[in-house]
């Protein structure tokens, strides 16, 4: 039996559930697996490790994208690498509590548009449970039927690793003690998500770090903290005054013993978070969990949440203060975790396994996509934009037109202008007038995203000059410029031009209703053609080739 190759990804690099997994198939023998990573010095580490892995854009990198049977990400890279035979895993990164996808309105258009290229070239994404998988079909519009309920395999090594050995690979400090983990969200995505913790690490008003310490002493305690990966380097600039009993721990940290968070979760006896995920995966732990939210309206305005009272789905206290979190603390150390049988109420609402098995299940699921040669609704969808199949090919047939200005600070968002133009028949003249671009040095146009038309016949004057122009991500040949893939651009250079207004003007035609690009590439095969029989006859006719004629003929014989 063939070896499949299965290839990872994960951010930040060897982590989340695509490191859970790995685990589980590192074993296997009827699977190679590959990573391809970011950081050079976790590429270092791994290799050392005996780990098969490489930087992502090298050749060996693409090589192993190119041969790879299934395709394994916390997100949804490798989307537009996947080729029709392969498997792509979106295993994702959490239990949805704070708005994603399609909900989110921190993206745009193009976000939305660049999200249903990537989620309809899934094949599998995993869920924890049915709440799950319907939060997630919905917020990421795909196809219910491709969002599995395997649970998360980085919850596998929360029941499988010695976290209190793990945990003394990072901190020296006495294992006996209590341990806090501190597991704050992400606050510096596409905009500002509530507080920014500008002030201290917890965003109180009350914080007092002599008060906060004397508690952790006087109970034999610790706080571990981890910020989101993303804010990490912003958390480094501020000059936090913390308790000595606090302890940081970050990628850097943890990628030097190969570990997660996930390797040293149940370490802790406590767990203290906002709106992120992970209290999710520590309710497997039957342990725990205060809700630290002093931002929770501002929050909730910013980024938004799956439900109108977050609250609802938080089976623990939640505290806004320093004063309040210690006597959440007090309690628990106390032996009172009053939240024991909200937990216990949940715990099905969020996890429908149990059993740290989740890898197993999702490999299941890849074996059976692997041998099926069905395709999910997302897949069939293309379809319904050709001619004469469905009304949505009316929508296919408009020109969302992006016109960059460089005024002397580069191409740049904020001066970009957005026209749209519904194309009425195929072959229709369109133009397209600028003025006022005295301080303009140059001009990116980009007719259109998806890149399915002909230009045809296209002039751009100032007055009655004509000005030149390159293309980019298309082809030119005569009076036809082809644009067949993503993000076709036309560039023009007025740098040495005296131009305060010009036109952009050509015939459109739709390439999926027009033969004019079939006729194209014959017409250029053809033409290869006859070069090449030329260049052979050239060959024949030289007199080194007639020379070695007989020669030729024994050596066949």
């Amino acid at each position: 039996m063939k070896k499949r190759l299965f290839v990872f990804e994960s951010n930040p690099d060897f982590a989340d559930n695509s490191r859970g997994f790995w685990e589980y198939l590192k074993d296997n023998n009827n699977i190679d697996t590959f990573w391809c990573v970011r950081n050079e010095k976790m590429y270092q580490r791994m290799k050392e490790n005996g780990i098969q892995c490489a930087l992502f854009g090298t050749d060996i990198a693409n090589e192993m994208i190119d041969k790879a049977d299934c395709f394994i990400t916390s997100s949804f890279e490798f989307a537009y690498h996947k080729k029709k035979n392969q498997i792509h895993v979106s295993a994702w990164h959490g239990f949805p509590l704070k708005l994603i996808g399609y909900f989110d309105t921190a993206s745009s258009n193009m976000d939305f548009l660049n999200l249903k290229v990537i989620t309809a070239q899934s094949d599998i994404i995993t869920a924890t449970s049915r709440t799950c998988q319907l939060n997630m079909s919905g917020m990421l519009s795909v196809d219910p039927n491709k969002v599995k309920i395997t649970g998360f395999p980085r919850n596998d090594l929360i029941g499988i690793e010695n976290g209190r050995e793990n945990l003394k690979k990072l901190i020296d400090v006495h294992p006996d003690s209590r341990f806090i983990f501190y597991l704050p969200t992400m606050r510096k995505g596409l905009k500002d998500e509530g507080k920014q913790f500008e002030e201290n690490i917890f965003n109180y008003s009350d914080y007092d770090v002599k008060e906060l310490d004397a508690f952790l002493k006087k109970n034999n305690a610790y706080i571990v903290s981890k910020f989101h990966f993303a804010d990490q380097e912003y958390f480094q600039k501020n000059d936090f005054k913390i308790p000595k009993r606090m302890i940081l721990l970050d990628t850097e940290s943890l990628n030097e013993q190969l570990m997660t968070i996930y390797h040293i979760m149940n370490a802790f006896d406590v767990l203290v978070t906002d709106y992120s995920s992970v209290y999710v995966d520590y309710l497997l732990l039957n342990r725990p969990i205060i809700f630290s939210c002093p931002d929770i309206e501002e929050y909730k305005k910013d980024r938004g949440f799956v439900v109108e009272d977050p609250s609802l789905l938080m089976p623990g206290k939640m505290v806004q203060s320093q004063a309040s979190l210690i006597e959440s603390l007090e309690q628990i150390f106390h032996g009172e975790d009053i939240y024991k049988e909200k937990r216990k109420s949940m715990l099905g609402y969020f996890h429908k396994y149990l059993d740290s098995l989740s890898s197993q299940r999702l490999l299941d699921e890849i074996n059976f996509k692997l041998n099926d040669n069905s395709y999910d609704f997302d897949k069939k969808l293309g379809v319904a934009y050709f001619p004469g199949n469905s009304s949505l090919y009316d929508y296919s047939m408009e020109l969302n037109t992006e016109i960059y200005l460089d005024k002397g600070k580069g191409l740049n968002e904020d001066d970009k202008l957005y026209i749209n133009k519904n194309i009425i028949e195929n072959g229709e003249r369109l133009v397209y007038e600028l003025s006022q671009l005295d301080d303009v040095q140059y001009i990116r146009f980009d007719p259109d995203v998806n890149g399915h038309w002909i230009l045809k016949d296209i002039e751009i004057r100032c007055k009655d000059e004509l000005l030149s122009f390159n293309i980019f991500n298309g082809i030119q040949n005569n009076n036809m410029v082809y644009f067949l893939g993503f993000d076709p651009q036309i560039h023009i250079d007025l740098k040495d031009t005296n131009v305060d207004n010009l036109k952009i003007s050509f015939n459109i035609i739709d390439t999926y209703q027009s033969n004019e690009f079939v006729t194209y590439l014959l017409n250029e095969l053809h033409q290869e053609n006859i070069k090449l029989k030329n260049e052979l006859e050239s060959i024949k006719n030289s007199r080194s080739y007639k020379a070695t004629q007989k020669m030729k003929k024994i050596i066949k014989r």
